[in-house]
C-alpha cells in the first residue's frame, strides 16, 4: 500500500474517531453500502486534502440545492453514492461514468419507492415499484417503463400477472378480481383483446374471443346447469349464428344485439344459411355437451349427449311457445 494511501486511511480514522457514525471502513472500496456516511461536516477538509485523484469520497453540495455524497472515479460518478433532491427525492445505488448504471432505491416525495435495477438513468431490468395507496408492481422495466413480463397489485388486491408493453397491459396475462372473477387471455392497451376465457365465481364461463373489453367474434358462453351458448358476438352481445342448449336438447337460431330472431328448422338449415367464413366452426356447433366439456375444462359428466335428435326437438319447439319465451328470458342472463 502506497504512502497517499495510508495518510488518508489514516486521516479517515482521525475523522471517525469524532464523528462517530461514520460508517465507511476505507477510502479504497470501491461499491458498498459501508462506504455512505451517515451524517458528514463537507466543511472538514483533512479528507478532502488526501484525496485520490483515481478514486476518492466526495460531497457535493449543488446551485440547484441538491446533494451528493458517494464515490468518484477519474473525477466521475462511478460506485455508491446518495444523491438527495431539493424536491425531497432521494436515490441510493450505483454510479457509472456519472449516470445510474446498477442496482439503487429511489424513494420519490409523494410516496412511490422504487427497488430495482437501472440503465443509463432510467429503469431497466427487473425491479419492484410501490405506491403511497400500497399498490405495487413487481417485474420487468425497459427504458424506464414497464415492459416484458410483471405482476401489479392494486389497493384492492385485484391483481394482474402477465405482459407488459410501454407501460401497458398487452400480449397474455392473468387478471384476477377481487371478487373472484378472472380472466385469462390476450390483452392490447389494458383491455381484454383477442382470445380468451373469463370465469366468473358462480361457475359460468366464457371462451371465445374479445375487442375492447367485449366479447366479439366467435366464443361458448356456459351456465353451471349445462346450458350452452356457441355462436357469434358483438359488443359484449349474442349477434349472429347460435346454437342454444338446454336440458339436453339444442335448437340453432340468429341472434341481433342480444335478442333471438329465429330458430332455424334444423342443423341442415342452419348450416346451409351459415356465412362461408363461418363454416369453419361447424364441428364446434356439431359438438355434444361431453365434448364442450371436456373443451372448457369443465367438470367430468356421466351424461352422453347426441345430436341425432336434432329435428324431433325443433318440432317440440314449435310447439312450446311458453317454452320458448323462458328460454328467451334465460339466454339475456350473460
Amino acid at each position: 500500500m502506497n504512502n497517499q494511501i495510508k495518510k488518508i486511511q489514516l486521516a479517515y480514522r482521525n475523522y471517525k474517531n469524532r464523528q462517530k457514525k461514520i460508517t465507511i471502513e476505507s477510502l479504497s472500496h470501491k461499491s458498498s453500502k459501508k462506504n455512505i456516511i451517515d451524517k458528514t461536516d463537507i466543511n472538514n477538509t483533512e479528507i478532502r486534502d488526501y484525496i485520490i485523484h483515481k478514486q476518492a469520497f466526495e460531497i457535493q453540495e449543488l446551485p440547484s440545492g441538491d446533494r451528493f455524497r458517494g464515490i468518484f472515479t477519474d473525477n466521475k460518478l462511478t460506485g455508491w453514492g446518495i444523491y438527495e433532491h431539493r424536491t425531497g427525492d432521494i436515490f441510493k445505488g450505483e454510479y457509472k461514468d456519472n449516470m445510474i448504471n446498477g442496482y439503487g432505491e429511489f424513494s420519490k416525495e409523494n410516496g412511490v419507492v422504487y427497488y430495482g435495477y437501472w440503465k443509463n438513468e432510467v429503469q431497466f431490468g427487473i425491479g419492484y415499484e410501490i405506491w403511497d395507496d400500497s399498490s405495487c408492481y413487481y417485474g420487468e422495466y425497459n427504458e424506464g417503463k414497464k415492459e416484458g413480463i410483471g405482476m401489479y397489485i392494486w389497493q384492492d388486491k385485484t391483481t394482474y400477472m402477465g405482459e407488459w408493453k410501454n407501460d401497458n397491459i398487452e400480449g397474455f396475462g392473468i387478471y384476477k378480481y377481487i371478487d373472484g372473477r378472472r380472466y385469462i387471455g390476450q390483452w392490447k392497451n389494458y383491455k381484454m383483446h383477442g382470445y380468451g376465457e373469463f370465469i366468473w365465481i358462480e361457475g359460468k364461463k366464457y371462451i371465445g374471443f374479445y375487442k375492447n373489453n367485449k366479447k366479439e367474434g366467435f366464443g361458448i358462453y356456459y351456465w353451471p346447469n349445462d346450458r350452452f351458448f356457441i355462436g357469434f358476438w358483438k359488443e359484449g352481445k349474442q349477434n349472429g349464428f347460435g346454437k342454444f342448449i338446454k336440458d339436453n336438447e339444442f335448437k340453432y337460431g340468429m341472434w341481433v344485439n342480444g335478442n333471438r330472431e329465429k330458430w332455424f328448422e334444423n342443423e341442415e338449415d342452419f348450416i346451409k344459411n351459415l356465412k362461408k367464413k363461418n363454416k369453419k366452426y361447424i364441428s364446434v356447433f356439431r359438438s355434444d355437451i361431453r365434448k364442450l366439456k371436456k373443451f372448457m375444462d369443465l367438470d367430468d359428466s356421466s351424461e352422453e349427449e347426441s345430436e341425432n335428435e336434432s329435428d324431433k326437438y325443433f318440432k317440440k319447439s314449435r310447439e312450446a311457445k311458453n317454452k320458448n319465451e323462458e328460454d328467451e328470458e334465460e339466454e339475456e342472463e350473460i
